[in-house]
């Protein structure tokens, strides 16, 4: 399986020897491709005098996960790649991920995702992963029981560590450009749903997601946890518009509640005025192949 790995940059000097390094690593070839969000600590010219068998792509902006991934997502694509690795910047993958990755991709043609387990730096189940993936599912009851299977069905896992087949990206298409910072996984992971393309996690493969110990702002949270979420709801194909906003609405009033803040009404105004935007994405999100050509 030929793979490209791509991997988005913005002030990633406190993780990028090692992540970079982890795939160089890799018992399984992969072509390496960093996208640059316009970093301003060193990132690109570590990069080039490091690792120079790396193609690197300065975007000159902050554009986001999800636009600077389609960079690579459609060079992929343009260039007859089986599959392309996503991992986050301050991520590394043990020598036999990809391997393990690729083997479950062949043997499970029905999924389009493969994600490892992922684990924080010390080796436990990264937090998000263990709270949202793998709480009240088989696969957890199997870890714990010491009696895992090979590959899991799950309904939604983060980005950090992706292997998207090729069959997947000319389904469902490339990340939507509506979502600028958060929500871009939660949203391709329903694209998947809706198109009946699956989503596993490989149970024998490892990956590190290290962001522990980094302490957020209330407004981030806010950001993220109810705003992305409720862009989220909002375009989330599956579900009448209608009865997503009905949702949304009631979500405002529990975290106004929840964070003692009445930034959510602040973010809800903002979302309204995105209905636009929102009705697009959802049109396009139903056909097939959505945000290849831009």
């Amino acid at each position: 399986m030929k793979i490209l790995a791509v991997i988005v940059t913005f002030r990633a000097m406190p993780w990028i020897d090692r992540c970079l390094a982890s795939l160089m690593a890799s018992g399984h070839p992969a072509d390496i491709l960093v996208i640059d969000n316009g970093s301003d600590d060193g990132t690109v010219a570590y990069i080039r005098e490091h690792f120079p068998e790396v193609q690197l792509r300065e975007s000159g902006a902050n554009l986001g996960f999800g636009k600077a991934n389609n960079i690579g997502l459609r060079y992929a694509l343009e260039e007859g790649y089986d599959a392309v690795y996503l991992m986050n910047q301050d991520a590394w993958a043990e020598p036999s991920t990809l391997g393990l990755l690729a083997a479950a991709a062949g043997r499970y043609p029905e999924a389009g995702i493969f994600s490892p387990m992922q684990l924080d730096a010390k080796g436990a189940p990264d937090a998000n992963f263990a709270g949202r993936v793998l709480s009240g599912t088989t696969l957890e009851a199997d870890r714990k029981a010491g009696a895992l299977r090979p590959v899991y069905p799950v309904p939604y896992v983060m980005a950090a560590h992706w292997l998207v087949t090729r069959r997947c990206l000319e389904t469902v298409g490339l990340f939507a450009p509506v979502f600028p910072f958060y929500g871009e996984d939660d949203n391709y992971c329903q694209r998947c749903a809706f198109h009946g393309v699956g989503v596993a996690v490989v149970s024998e493969a490892r990956a590190v997601h290290d962001r522990a110990d980094r302490v957020e702002s209330k407004e981030k949270i806010i950001y993220r946890n109810y705003r992305m979420a409720s862009l989220g709801m909002l375009c989330d194909i599956r579900r009448p518009l209608l009865r997503q906003r009905l949702k949304v609405f009631a979500y405002t009033l529990v975290k106004t509640v929840r964070y003692r803040s009445l930034l959510p009404w602040k973010h809800y105004a903002e979302l309204r005025k995105m209905m636009p935007e929102v009705r697009l994405t959802r049109a396009r999100t139903a056909g097939k192949g959505a945000f290849i050509t831009e």
